[in-house]
């Protein structure tokens, strides 16, 4: 990658990975190309060659500058600054479905990615999320608290069980194109709260 990208005013690099995030959020890797991303951005394609080298090194740009919003934006939520595991969920969910409706290209984008089967680019997609998944889970082992969850159930098996089932979720919302936040909201929230009552111990009333 070119620093020059970086001498460029913000706008512009906006401009620029705003178009990038339109076109890959509506293409499958293989099929969209450098030429439109150009078009879509109003430089040349000789231009956009100059900052990145070619489609792949742009691709994984823009899925790390996807992954350090996203980040930013469940620390805004404060998602780890309870350690109440269920309220992790919600805050976490809160956090990304707020991202989605400020930047819709750029949440289609990162669910795109995270689904692509092209292998140019499939194993370090996976590779660096699979990372970034086991150190957010072990961050959250390390803060939840479990005096008020059951006891009979083995904790790693529930926080297993969930995260499988949000991410078969999503999968579902991804292939009928169904990425209405409000929506998903909704849903997951309804989802989160039934997994609370499920796996605490009931509080009996004095």
């Amino acid at each position: 990658m070119n620093d020059k990208f970086f001498k460029l005013s913000l706008e512009k690099q906006q401009k620029i990975t705003g178009a990038a995030y339109r076109v890959f959020a509506h293409n499958r890797y293989k099929t969209a190309s450098m030429s439109e991303i150009a078009a879509e951005a109003g430089i040349s394609k000789a231009l956009l060659f100059h900052y990145f080298q070619n489609k792949k090194e742009l691709y994984l740009y823009l899925w790390l500058k996807a992954m350090e919003l996203t980040k930013a934006s469940i620390a805004q939520y404060k998602t780890l600054e309870t350690h109440d595991f269920f309220e992790m969920l919600r805050r976490s969910l809160l956090s990304k479905c707020a991202l989605m409706r400020d930047y819709p290209d750029l949440s289609r984008f990162t669910l795109k990615a995270y689904y692509e089967a092209d292998p140019e680019i499939e194993t370090m997609i996976q590779k660096h999320f699979s990372q970034a998944s086991e150190a957010s889970e072990n961050l959250v082992l390390e803060r939840m608290e479990t005096a008020g969850l059951r006891q009979d159930l083995d904790f790693n098996a529930m926080i297993t069980e969930i995260f499988y089932a949000m991410d078969g979720y999503m999968l579902k919302k991804y292939r009928s194109h169904e990425l209405d936040p409000d929506q998903i909201e909704h849903e997951i929230l309804d989802l989160v709260h039934f997994w609370e009552t499920l796996y605490t111990i009931p509080v009996i009333p004095r």
